[in-house]
């Protein structure tokens, strides 16, 4: 069965995390999850087999596809999804946490979403941002392999959903990634040099929303997959 703790910090390092946070609009918390709990998320995402492949179409709609319906031949020969310039991404995306409020996330993957949307989880964040009042907590697991990308984006928040996104996080998950790879959050600003940061093993990136920020593109000659736990706390 799968435990999951609360992450064992020093008063220290928690003050440290709340204070790079209100410096920076970012913190990392290292081994976020306890070493068992991060091998079998891990190995469950590597395992898993059910992704859609998202992007955005010419005409600017998103796309969601399963796997038969990506491969699957064109007539014109022309990918299904937009590269003119514009905001965009492909990468392949399962809808964790939606599932578990469907009742059908199982196994290990049940268990981190059952977390990641607990209050256990709110309390880390809130320790770690200094913001207290979230009212929902949504997110979505993702694996960038070879040509994915996301492009420079602020994290808007969609219409429709509850309250407003104040806290995204990013727990990594892939046990080798090389500097090489790509695969790299940055955050990019118009005053200041860019900020990148490498989805290192077992850590949950946290950074206040809206910010301009990016997933740097995945080259061919990488290996593996990126796999990630992805979502927002709104207040």
């Amino acid at each position: 069965m799968l435990r999951l703790s609360d992450c064992d910090l020093t008063i220290e390092r928690r003050a440290e995390i709340r204070a790079a946070f209100q410096a920076s609009g970012f913190a990392r918390i290292m081994d976020f999850l306890p070493p068992d709990a991060a091998a079998a998320v891990s190995e469950a995402l590597q395992l898993f087999d059910a992704w859609s492949v998202v992007s955005i179409a010419p005409d600017g709609t998103p796309v969601c596809l399963d796997r038969k319906d990506w491969e699957r031949p064109r007539p014109d020969g022309r990918q299904p999804y937009s590269s003119n310039g514009s905001f965009q991404y492909l990468f392949k995306s399962y809808p964790l946490v939606e599932r578990l409020r469907d009742d059908c996330a199982t196994g290990v993957l049940r268990t981190i979403a059952e977390y990641l949307t607990s209050a256990k989880f709110r309390r880390i964040v809130a320790d770690a941002t200094g913001h207290r009042e979230f009212i929902h907590i949504d997110g979505f697991a993702s694996r960038f392999e070879a040509g994915h990308f996301l492009t420079t984006h602020t994290d808007k928040q969609p219409p429709g959903t509850p309250g407003v996104r104040k806290v995204a996080y990013s727990l990594n998950l892939t046990t080798r990634w090389s500097n090489d790879w790509g695969g790299q959050t940055c955050f990019w600003s118009d005053h200041d040099p860019p900020i990148c940061v490498p989805p290192t093993y077992n850590t949950l990136l946290l950074f206040a929303v809206p910010r301009p920020h990016s997933v740097l593109y995945v080259p061919p000659y990488a290996h593996g997959a990126r796999l990630a736990l992805t979502g927002w706390l709104h207040e």
